[in-house]
């Protein structure tokens, strides 16, 4: 039977690997974009607004859209709806969102708001076919 035995460099080596891995994960979570780099994309059938998600930019939007209105709230970095009067409400009930990519959709009143960069997107494809 054979036993496998580290050696001192085996370990050194593993956790080497270990150490780069977790500084890659910690460094892509926590670090990237700033505020000041976010945009609030706020689409509608008819118009398609932005504001920038800044921590110093306050303010509340108000969207009439499908016979609908809808208050959305941009404060801190972040933006929510906050007042709905569409059926279900489910816009109401996502809450904040800041992050790249995120999305607040209100289907009855065919409103999206997504946090997209300056540069151009919100987890743009990478290539389209056909």
């Amino acid at each position: 039977m054979f036993r496998t035995r580290f050696s001192f460099a085996d370990v050194l080596v593993m956790l080497s690997v270990l150490l780069v891995a977790a500084l890659l994960f910690f460094g892509a979570l926590l670090g990237g974009e700033t505020a000041s780099e976010r945009l609030l994309v706020i689409r509608t059938p008819s118009e398609t607004l932005s504001y920038p998600l800044s921590s110093d930019s306050d303010r509340t939007v108000t969207i009439t859209s499908g016979g609908y209105t809808l208050t959305v709230e941009i404060s801190g970095g972040r933006a929510r709806v906050s007042e709905a009067d569409c059926p279900d409400r489910v816009c109401l009930h996502t809450g904040w969102i800041s992050r790249k990519g995120e999305t607040v959709i209100c289907a009855p009143a065919a409103v999206r708001l997504t946090v997209t960069d300056r540069r151009g997107g919100a987890g743009d494809a990478d290539s389209v076919i056909g």
